[in-house]
């Protein structure tokens, strides 16, 4: 009895958008199933080009040849049809002998850009420069940069970017990270990892900005003026940590993270400047580092007193000053639902802990304790 094919009775559309998940590679493949299925790639909404040890050097193959190959791929690309997404990924470790031909690449990705593209994610060695056309592409809804070096910075206009993802990003000028994000009018997500910001002096409030992640950066603080009106904030707080806190009036998600030992002045410090805060989530470095020693703040934070919902404490190990905290916590925030704990002891240690929690005065009557 012969199997229906229902994948193949899909509309163009649907079957367009299964196969914007797949490698560029892998849909082009799909060609030879049938003559229903041979067309269909062509106006796939994405492109995903990569370029890797296993895939190519085993064959003797380098960068030309990929290039030629996702230029062919694009110009075969139904033109009537949007191209939403390119993800262009290069991951060889490659030697000096193999020269990359930058020409090549600029004209592929000027020839992207001119598409119209909304999302597009790069993924280079560090070696190999940006085309700084990139950074004028006024389609651009999502940016996502992944160890690419930015020698040469020109203009930059991004009038509908609202996405911007920037992980390992060597950058060859002081001010080139604060000049990209002021060419970003309404971005509403920034994720930053292993960037160097130079410095904190130049950089602005970006009053659309939403969401921000914030990793660590060599050491360098970030500018948190930046990041001053998002709603929802992860930053990791580095071990030298001068600056001041700015206010952050819009702020009711905060993921605090310290790479090294916890200061819990800074802790509160920080909460201080979220009057609006509902849930916050503490997350301390795994190995026991310089203990700091508890001092118990001289006002409770508006946020802790009336805003707080939910609190919740990473890698706790039951040490004298997390417990206080907890204790505080638990003791003046009103609005609490749920206390979390996440821990690392043992089943003696977790039921002294559970012990010394449950006497615990509480300023809320349905604040519910969980243990992780």
């Amino acid at each position: 009895m012969e199997m229906e094919d229902r994948i193949s009775a899909l509309p163009d559309g649907i079957l367009c958008h299964i196969l914007s998940f797949l490698p560029t590679r892998d849909t082009i493949a799909t060609s030879c199933l049938s003559k229903r299925w041979c067309p269909l790639w062509r106006s796939v909404p994405a492109l995903d080009l990569h370029l890797d040890d296993q895939t190519y050097l085993q064959s003797g193959c380098i960068y030309s040849p990929f290039l030629n190959f996702a230029y062919a791929t694009l110009l075969s690309h139904n033109a009537q049809q949007p191209l939403m997404l390119v993800r262009l990924r290069i991951n060889t470790r490659v030697g000096p002998n193999y020269i990359f031909p930058k020409a090549h690449f600029n004209i592929l990705i000027k020839a992207v850009i001119k598409r119209g593209i909304k999302h597009l994610h790069l993924e280079m060695p560090l070696t190999l420069p940006l085309p700084s056309s990139v950074f004028n592409c006024k389609t651009l809804v999502v940016l996502k940069l992944w160890q690419v070096g930015v020698d040469i910075l020109q203009s930059i206009d991004l009038p509908v970017l609202k996405i911007l993802h920037l992980d390992y990003v060597r950058v060859g000028g002081i001010g080139y990270i604060s000049r990209i994000l002021r060419g970003c009018p309404v971005l509403e997500e920034l994720r930053a990892n292993r960037v160097n910001f130079g410095t904190i002096v130049g950089y602005q409030s970006m009053p659309k900005l939403v969401r921000a992640n914030i990793g660590t950066n060599f050491g360098v603080e970030f500018p948190l003026e930046v990041v001053s009106n998002v709603k929802s904030l992860r930053f990791f707080l580095e071990f030298n940590h001068q600056q001041g806190f700015p206010l952050f009036p819009n702020l009711i998600h905060l993921e605090l993270n310290f790479v090294t030992f916890i200061k819990w002045y800074v802790v509160f410090e920080l909460l201080i400047h979220c009057p609006n805060l509902q849930t916050f989530v503490l997350n301390k470095p795994m190995a026991r580092i310089l203990p700091q020693d508890w001092a118990c703040p001289r006002f409770v934070p508006e946020c802790i007193s009336s805003q707080l919902r939910r609190c919740t404490v990473m890698n706790y190990k039951g040490t004298e000053c997390e417990l206080q905290f907890v204790k505080y916590i638990l003791h003046h925030a009103r609005a609490l639902q749920t206390m979390t704990i996440q821990h690392c002891l043992n089943m003696w240690d977790k039921f002294e802990m559970l012990q010394q929690l449950a006497m615990c005065p509480r300023g809320s009557a349905t604040c519910k304790l969980l243990f992780k």
